[in-house]
């Protein structure tokens, strides 16, 4: 009987989003409308929107976000220079190394 209600339920799904990389889809419940988004055909996040147009909003919002952290995955090297640069710049007190270059916990002021 569960395997009936999976179909049942797929059979239900709306595609509100496809790419060559991500799928989105949403589902009425009457009361509010479920959507969740694949990554590579794998579950990645879901959420649930008062509209299925506010189901598209919220799921553009999530997938930019995710574009961003593909983009950034993508690039050579790490960003913990550019990372603690603008720490830096916000003030950010920064960890003490001693003369071996491993961390204590005193933080030391910016200057």
């Amino acid at each position: 009987m569960a395997h009936s209600a999976e179909q049942a339920a797929d059979e239900q799904r709306i595609l509100i989003h496809t790419d060559s990389r991500y799928a989105a889809y949403t589902i009425d419940l009457d009361y509010m409308w479920r959507w969740e988004i694949l990554r590579d055909g794998e579950f990645v996040q879901e959420g649930c929107s008062l509209s299925q147009n506010s189901a598209r909003e919220a799921v553009a919002h999530v997938l930019n976000f995710f574009r961003r952290q593909d983009e950034a995955a993508g690039t050579p090297g790490d960003n913990s220079e550019e990372i603690k640069r603008l720490l830096r710049a916000l003030g950010t007190p920064e960890p003490i190394a001693d003369k071996n270059d491993t961390t204590k916990n005193e933080l030391a002021q910016p200057e």
